[in-house]
């Protein structure tokens, strides 16, 4: 008990108008929320428990969970696991945030950020690659590999992003760490100089470790009897940008395979038309014309499958990407019998690998065409539903065009079961926090969708003014958009756009949930603002996001259409953003797959999926696309919302409830003052 009020003394302490963070900045700004969070999230790890913290921009959330988690860390011998959604957040932590709290805290703390061992450069493969350069490589492959050993002298972390030259994808996925390949048994020993099992080395001695939520599921394999943690013995894990939390780690529950990817590791095997390959570093090639046949009977596998499932929706002219697999057995296997017949023949290889290398190289090949032939067996024959664990499977597709790639898919209806008995376990301490947990002001919905009822819950204020900061303007007679009136609807909402980005001279964030829309209406509005001085910046014109984003803060008048990803994690205080325009509330496309069965499911059970899950998830969505406007105490602007459901439907008022109060005004049409 005395240690615990210490801590709490000392972390108290570090967050009052007169501690040690007010001493570190000029113009301190007291937050009691922020000591709140700090103070909460402290007694949540005292306790082995676990927690859902909303936390608004401004309450300076990062601080307020790393302060308590390391003083912890230190007096407990703990690690502490700070797992993000975005790279924005994850560079935000290692190159700003805790270096910064590393000089003013009492006690020294190491930190680092571990990144997927694919991005990490394995000497031993680097070599063996070399070794066998001519029978895998072309000579501007082997010209990219040449540089890559260059560069593997004077790097000092071995990473991907320490690149100063675009590099070959398929030289680099040659001498990247691999699992199998890159252990700790071939590669662990400090003699070897591999930059991942380094990275793995200092880590073990590091208190703070940062991964994103994908890496997070990726190493995390479930629950172990000898360890009490998540990824290490004895750790804890605080989810940032956990609202994200879900949809990541259903994807790794139900990994999916494609026509590219099948054909990608085939032709590394061996390629016909280029004579280059893994399998000609042994004498024998009686494996040539299986890796061939199957090339071919990937093809039709899934030439067949985006025939059958999609040649109605390509006669009708409809755009759905994706179509639902109710039944099994809805295509023959043609590729399981000459994938086993693959594996077989490439297991027979194992006595004549000439090394070690060689070996573990054949050993994850074996693997990953093990991989996939489990995959499209569970497909086709929908294994998973056999044990109850209620999935959906369907096919995608990456584009209209046709010979883009066909994915098979299948994730879980309800991931919370999962949660329950891998992350919300006794003993151990997650802490979810989040600008947006909660809808109705509370965490029902997120709780139960996560399977974390009984967790702790606290809700933070809005720290900065909104209702001054802030007005909202909303047209009431703005026209629905539907079949009949799809065209007059895209007039009306383009005459609108234009209207508030004249009123504020760009600097607008435009938010659409149509990447058709936004490239139409875009194409149509981007002469007529470069005539005003006005750069429009539309996202998928070729351009990454993170150039997009970059011009459009020192472009102070510019404005920028964006889609799903600039609905959140985007951070641009000050006059760049003054004004905030959403086109449409976020509701999910009620045709994809995953959406459907998760309706289905609710309905099953006597529920309502709309009020249960479809308005839930687009009141999240709708608040972390408000929250891009207002990010520091001195900013103001701006919210335009051009669909009118929002007042004229009954759940219209659920979105505006669910954000801070201000002033709205309802405009009737475009002629007013």
């Amino acid at each position: 008990m005395t240690q615990n009020l210490e801590i709490l003394k000392k972390t108290s302490e570090f967050f009052s108008e007169n501690g040690i963070l007010s001493s570190a900045f000029e113009n301190f700004e007291y937050r009691s929320s922020q000591k709140e969070m700090a103070e909460f999230i402290l007694n949540m790890l005292e306790n082995n428990s676990h927690a859902f913290v909303e936390a608004p921009t401004g309450v300076g959330k990062s601080f307020a969970y790393l302060v308590p988690s390391v003083y912890y860390a230190l007096k407990h011998e703990k690690k502490v696991i700070v797992s993000t959604h975005t790279i924005n957040l994850q560079e935000q932590l290692i190159n700003k945030d805790i270096p910064f709290l590393q000089k003013i805290f009492p006690a020294g703390f190491k930190a680092g950020l571990l990144k997927g061992r694919n991005n990490y450069l394995c000497p031993k493969r680097l070599h063996y690659a070399r070794s066998s350069a001519n029978t895998l490589f072309e000579s501007e492959e082997k010209i990219c590999l040449d540089k890559i050993f260059e560069w593997s002298k004077r790097t000092l972390d071995g990473t991907r992003s320490d690149l100063d030259f675009l590099v070959d994808e398929n030289v680099w996925n040659s001498v990247c760490s691999e699992r199998g390949i890159c252990t700790i048994k071939t590669c662990g020993g400090e003699s070897s100089g591999c930059f991942y099992q380094k990275a793995r080395r200092e880590l073990a001695d590091t208190d703070v470790i940062v991964v994103n939520h994908h890496l997070f599921f990726t190493l995390f394999d479930g629950v172990q009897e000898d360890k009490s943690g998540y990824l290490y013995r004895n750790d804890f894990v605080v989810f940032d940008e956990a609202h994200t939390v879900e949809q990541v780690a259903t994807d790794h529950i139900a990994p999916r395979v494609s026509r590219e990817m099948i054909k990608f590791h085939l032709l590394k095997l061996y390629s016909h038309q280029k004579k280059k390959g893994f399998l000609l570093t042994f004498p024998s090639l009686h494996i040539q014309a299986v890796i061939q046949n199957i090339l071919d009977l990937n093809h039709n596998f899934f030439y067949s499958l985006r025939r059958n499932l999609f040649e109605n929706t390509v006669k009708e002219n409809r755009k759905n990407l994706t179509s639902r697999v109710y039944e099994k057995e809805i295509e023959n296997n043609i590729l399981k019998p000459e994938l086993d017949n693959l594996i077989k023949k490439l297991c027979e290889l194992r006595p004549a690998c000439k090394n070690e290398n060689q070996l573990d190289e054949l050993n994850e090949y074996i693997l990953k065409f093990t991989e996939f032939n489990f995959i499209i067996d569970d497909f086709l024959n929908q294994g998973r539903n056999e044990k109850e664990e209620r999935f959906v499977y369907w096919v995608e597709l990456a584009s209209l065009k046709p010979e883009s790639n066909v994915s098979i898919c299948s994730s879980p209806i309800d991931v919370s079961d999962f949660f329950r008995e891998n992350i919300f376990r006794p003993g151990n301490t997650t802490i979810f926090t989040s600008a947006t947990l909660t809808v109705n002001n509370n965490f029902d919905y997120f709780k139960v969708r996560l399977g974390g009822e009984n967790a702790s819950e606290l809700k933070l204020d809005f720290p900065f003014d909104f209702y001054k900061q802030v007005k909202i303007y909303i047209p009431k007679n703005l026209v629905a958009p539907s079949k009949d009136n799809n065209e007059i609807y895209k007039e009306n909402l383009s005459e609108w756009i234009q209207y508030f980005i004249n009123q504020t001279s760009g600097k607008a964030l435009v938010l659409f949930t149509n990447s058709f829309l936004l490239r139409e209406i875009g194409n149509q509005l981007k002469p007529i603002f470069e005539e005003k001085g006005i750069e429009l910046l539309l996202q998928g014109s070729g351009k990454s996001r993170s150039n997009l984003l970059e011009k459009f803060k020192t472009d102070l008048d510019s404005v920028l259409f964006g889609l799903d990803s600039f609905w959140m994690g985007v951070d641009v205080p000050g006059e760049s953003l003054s004004n905030l325009i959403i086109t449409r509330l976020p509701f999910q496309v009620p045709t994809h797959p995953v959406v459907q069965a998760k309706m289905e499911y609710i309905e099953k059970y006597g529920g309502n999926s709309f009020f249960e899950y479809s308005l839930p998830e687009a009141i999240l969505k709708f608040r972390q696309g408000i929250g891009r406007l207002i990010r520091h105490k001195t900013d103001k602007g701006i919210i335009v919302i051009l669909d009118s459901r929002i007042i004229n439907k009954q759940y219209g008022k659920y979105f505006l409830n669910s954000i801070d109060e201000c002033e709205i005004e309802i405009l009737e049409d475009l002629n007013f003052n």
